[in-house]
């Protein structure tokens, strides 16, 4: 085990050699400067976890020793070393970042328990970072922040596939990160230091999709003056990822999986075969394999997309994420609201973790930043939340005795508890059934059930 080290700082050398010889003798490992300067010298080679610093000395004294010290980022701990007229002097040393001060008359148990305290603090905190550290690495992949353990398996499998070549079809709902997925992969994989190119299949008419992809040759079409690469030129030796694959038509998916299965593509207009060297990665929100099974997409290039099958799952289905995606957004915002420690209210976020989410983490991003924006203080209470996160619902109730009205004014939550219970009731409390019935996973169910204490 290393012994911890502490630089001792004083002009005195009797002072010096007595607190060296008193820390010796406890295990630490001690050196000694004569002023500000040496002290700064002995940082390098001694790295101290934490320095006994003399507030009066002559040249650079104490307070602008700490004041460097702090501009080099030293990580120990200081405790000023101070005579009785100079206490106030040494309370501002502490407001100024030093962890205590001594008086030069403190008897040596004093000494050893500031010490020993200093030095359990910093251990703390280094073991807080390093945990800090271990978890920003463990959950978070090309700013993919989760603590979900079903998310923890995607980022398992985004290590596991990166290196190889396959193809990976990613699906989840919209907003769910499934571009983000796709340059996790990218980036993780032997390919990160050439392009990763994306396309939104829904995004362009089906009859430029194949001039879009393979590019075209001059005169290939009207307006076509000179020849143009497609994306899959532009993507060779990297990933070409193609965002909601769905939406791609049957003549373009005929191309594609020629591409797919040789590498080989033809620009729109030429003759002459072309080869690159790409890596595929599909997205779509829609119920593909469905969609293939009724012939509205290719049953033959589905398969050969579908090699590693990614599903990300929403975010109602993982609302322990939700405080982490707060942290990072505020952080992300880069405002001077972002920089003043802004944080939201427990009914905030009870809120915004009991909301479903129909846009996922890009709609939760919106309310985020633009609770933000609104907000004039700390911490941000529901007031700023858009008003289907924390509204009122109206809906219609049906009362066979007539003591309720027709209409109601309820609470989301209460609107929710309400549909759960009726729903158990319906299907004779069978859990199966009921989330079939309401539309939502078991899992979502039991945590709703606990949620609301059914």
């Amino acid at each position: 085990m290393m012994r911890e080290k502490i630089l001792v700082v004083d002009d005195e050398r009797k002072m010096r050699r007595i607190l060296r010889r008193v820390l010796e003798q406890r295990g630490y490992e001690v050196e000694t400067a004569g002023d500000g300067k040496e002290c700064l010298n002995a940082l390098g080679e001694f790295q101290p976890d934490l320095i006994l610093l003399d507030l009066k000395m002559p040249g650079m004294d104490g307070m602008q020793t700490l004041e460097e010290l702090q501009k080099r980022g030293f990580g120990g701990k200081v405790v000023i070393l101070t005579a009785y007229g100079t206490i106030p002097s040494a309370v501002q040393a502490v407001h100024s970042g030093a962890y205590d001060f001594l008086t030069k008359t403190s008897d040596t148990d004093q000494i050893l328990i500031t010490i020993k305290r200093a030095l359990e603090q910093l251990h703390l905190e280094r073991r807080l970072e390093e945990a800090e550290s271990k978890l920003v690495e463990r959950f978070s992949i090309e700013g993919i922040i989760t603590r979900s353990a079903g998310m923890e398996k995607l980022l398992e499998l985004v290590t596991k596939v990166a290196p190889t070549d396959v193809s990976v079809l990613i699906s989840g709902e919209s907003g769910t990160g499934k571009e983000l997925f796709a340059r996790a992969i990218h980036q993780h994989s032997g390919r990160r230091e050439r392009r990763f190119v994306a396309l939104n299949c829904g995004a362009l008419p089906a009859n430029l999709i194949e001039s879009e992809l393979f590019g075209y040759g001059r005169g290939a079409f009207t307006g076509a003056v000179q020849s143009k690469p497609g994306l899959v030129k532009q993507a060779d030796g990297g990933t070409l990822f193609l965002d909601e694959i769905g939406e791609m038509g049957l003549d373009a998916q005929v191309k594609l999986l020629r591409f797919a299965q040789s590498g080989e593509f033809i620009p729109v207009g030429e003759v002459r075969p072309q080869k690159v060297d790409i890596r595929l990665i599909a997205a779509t929100n829609s119920d593909l394999e469905g969609a293939a099974e009724k012939g509205a997409f290719r049953a033959d290039l589905y398969y050969r997309l579908n090699v590693i099958s990614m599903k990300i799952p929403p975010l109602r289905e993982r609302p322990e994420d939700i405080p982490l995606l707060i942290d990072h957004f505020i952080a992300k915002l880069g405002t001077p609201l972002a920089k003043g420690d802004y944080n939201f209210t427990p009914e905030a976020l009870q809120a915004l973790q009991l909301y479903d989410w129909p846009g996922n983490v890009r709609e939760l991003e919106n309310a985020v930043n633009g609770a933000l924006v609104m907000a004039d203080r700390s911490p941000v209470g529901t007031e700023y939340l858009p008003a289907k996160v924390r509204g009122e619902t109206v809906i219609a109730v049906k009362s066979g005795s007539g003591s309720l009205p027709d209409r109601v004014s309820l609470s989301r939550v209460a609107v929710e508890r309400r549909a759960i219970v009726e729903a158990l009731e319906a299907t004779g409390y069978s859990k199966t059934k009921t989330a079939e019935k309401l539309g939502i996973s078991r899992t979502t169910l039991f945590r709703r059930m606990k949620r609301y204490g059914i």
